[in-house]
């Protein structure tokens, strides 16, 4: 590979061509590990191989939870992770913190997404999915890999989506874990002090805390949690980068890295010793080994700057979304979730010089991306129609709805660039009347609405902490909804055909049913959402009303504002929950009470 210089000044120090020359770097890290993983030197059922690896991940879905196990020498999950090469026991440990991490704007970002989570997973959909589809060089390595044109691919890859969208932004999700001074007479202990707070005493073979330093801290959950956090880091650092998002981001370092080996090796996913010939071929195109990658016109899978523009999909994107949608966000708050995604670009290998946290420079690098890559291509369209064809699995068929709504939702974040990425009946839709009015009407709502919503929130706090944390946990439980019907874990590694096997008992039946579950929890979202635009808009009649004296309309306004907000409460907190509670499995047998 080239040489690429860095840049001081960040991402506006390089030219057009230096960029473009990123294309030809991936992530020498990552990459490495996952040679050992698919390389020839590697067994299938060995630990570092494929299936090792998604043994791995399994293992780092308890690093967050039950991570104290570790501190128990002869517990089963201490023992399984010991099994791996050092290089992978020690992938997921915390990382090195760069002293540019802010804590405050980390917290302030968490902070816009619980407020505002469900909003940013609707431009999710509607703008960072469909801008990735834009990069016309970078498009065909998901396309080929994972041949997401057909539909279980693209629900899977939109359910990791939402899972680490959620891991990440999610207060607490990306964190800092501070180190005690070297020369501590006894370091663990100081580390739990420091880092989580209150007193800590070493009880047997566990560290307990016997004081907290704040009322939520003192579970036996955080406590677990804290005792992970000390034992897990070293000595030497000040802080290091944990938390749930920042192990979902390693997930897909490593998924991007295993996309990038095999694509440069075709036929690495046939078996050992399978005979060349018809079958073995078929093999190898199904997993995506259709012959060698064209490095020199594409540049590598997932790489540099295709990473650069991705992440700016998320970070630039949402926070322009929300403004586009009439949600008033700070300078300071788009900052710091570009901050935030920095740091997960950070732990994802992007190069630090090809990311900012200024808003304009954000701007200026994802308009000179754009112009360089973006582009209309049949796998960018494909994807699209993949995408505009989940969100119909939750819109109901009437008055056109789930043929208009995708569409108009789209259009409606990506401007003129949804023409590069609509089929031509789709940009029909788009220019169709009943679209425009559609989205007029519906940009007049939201403005009507954010703008009540969040001057409700400053004038009674009590509202903000009721209806953010309900709306928070209905944005998590629709994000849970995404799951499809195969067997397939999140962020694994592909092993064979067979990664992606259907649950047992799944069939068009079930299929009808999932569909039908799924329509009604998004009617439901959509009743609780509608009772508080009904709130707020009766509520300001009701001012109204008092201004003007007209007394009668002014208590039935007020009654009616207060029955709609008790419904609302009733949907958010009773009636999505039973809901998601009754998510129907294959047999056909309710998940009630589970």
């Amino acid at each position: 590979m080239n040489s690429i210089p860095t840049s001081p000044t960040g991402p506006s120090g390089f030219t057009d061509e230096q960029l473009n020359a990123f294309r030809q770097h991936g992530d020498p890290y990552a990459d490495d590990l996952a040679a050992k993983i698919f390389g020839e030197s590697s067994m299938h059922a060995e630990p570092g191989s494929r299936l090792g690896y998604n043994k791995l991940v399994d293992i780092a879905d308890l690093l967050d939870t039950d991570g104290e196990l570790l501190l128990i020498d002869d517990s089963n999950f201490a023992k399984a992770l010991g099994m791996f090469p050092k290089e992978f026991q020690d992938y997921y440990d915390p990382m090195p913190a760069p002293d540019w991490v802010d804590v405050t704007k980390l917290e302030v970002a968490a902070e816009l997404w619980k407020a505002n989570s469900l909003a940013m997973l609707g431009i999710l959909y509607a703008a960072s999915l469909p801008a990735c589809y834009l990069m016309k060089n970078g498009i065909p390595a998901l396309y080929q890999t994972a041949k997401l044109k057909d539909a279980k691919y693209v629900f899977q890859r939109i359910y990791e989506t939402g899972l680490m969208l959620d891991a990440v932004m999610s207060p607490g999700g990306i964190q800092l874990v501070h180190d005690v001074m070297p020369d501590s007479d006894d370091v663990f202990l100081q580390s739990l002090s420091e880092s989580v707070g209150g007193k800590w005493e070493q009880q047997g073979d566990k560290f307990v805390q016997v004081s907290a330093a704040s009322q939520t801290q003192s579970s036996a959950e955080d406590a677990q949690k804290a005792a992970h956090t000390g034992f897990r880091v070293a000595a030497g650092r000040k802080a290091y980068i944990w938390g749930r998002g920042y192990i979902a981001a390693k997930k897909v370092r490593m998924l991007h890295a295993s996309m990038r080996y095999m694509l440069l090796n075709p036929g690495v996913m046939m078996p050992r010793g399978a005979p060349s010939g018809s079958a073995s071929e078929g093999f190898a195109k199904a997993h995506g080994a259709m012959g060698p990658w064209p490095s020199e016109k594409l540049g590598v899978p997932v790489n540099q700057e295709d990473l650069a523009f991705t992440l700016l999909t998320f970070s630039y994107l949402i926070p322009r979304g929300l403004e586009l949608i009439g949600c008033n966000v700070s300078v300071q708050q788009k900052e710091a979730f570009l901050h935030l995604w920095r740091v997960v670009g950070h732990t994802m290998g992007l190069r630090d010089d090809l990311m900012t946290d200024n808003w304009d420079e954000a701007k200026k690098l994802y308009e000179r991306i754009h112009k360089l890559q973006a582009g209309s291509s049949p796998e960018g369209i494909a994807l699209t129609e993949a995408v505009m064809g989940f969100l119909k699995s939750y819109l109901p068929d009437a008055f056109g709805m789930s043929k208009r709504i995708p569409v108009t939702l789209i259009g409606a974040q990506m401007g003129e660039d949804a023409k590069l990425l609509f089929s031509d009946a789709n940009k029909k839709v788009l220019a169709s009347p009943m679209a425009r009015l559609s989205m007029f009407v519906v940009r007049l709502g939201l403005k009507f609405f954010y703008n009540h919503y969040q001057r409700m929130q400053r004038l009674f706090p009590t509202l903000k902490r009721v209806f953010g944390n309900l709306l928070f946990q209905a944005s998590e439980q629709l994000v849970l909804s995404w799951r499809d019907e195969y067997t397939r874990k999140p962020f694994y590694v592909p092993v064979t055909v067979n990664t992606w096997q259907l649950q047992r008992g799944v069939d068009d039946a079930f299929r009808t049913r999932l569909q039908g579950w799924r329509q009604h929890l998004f009617l439901a979202l959509g009743g609780a959402l509608g009772a508080i635009f009904l709130m707020f808009l009766v509520f300001t009649f009701g001012i109204v009303s008092w201004l003007a004296g007209w007394h009668d309309c002014m208590k039935w306004s007020f009654i009616s504002s207060v029955v709609a907000f008790l419904f609302a409460i009733f949907m958010l907190d009773i009636r999505i929950p039973a809901i998601f509670a009754r998510r129907p499995v294959p047999n056909g047998v309710s998940t009630r009470g589970k």
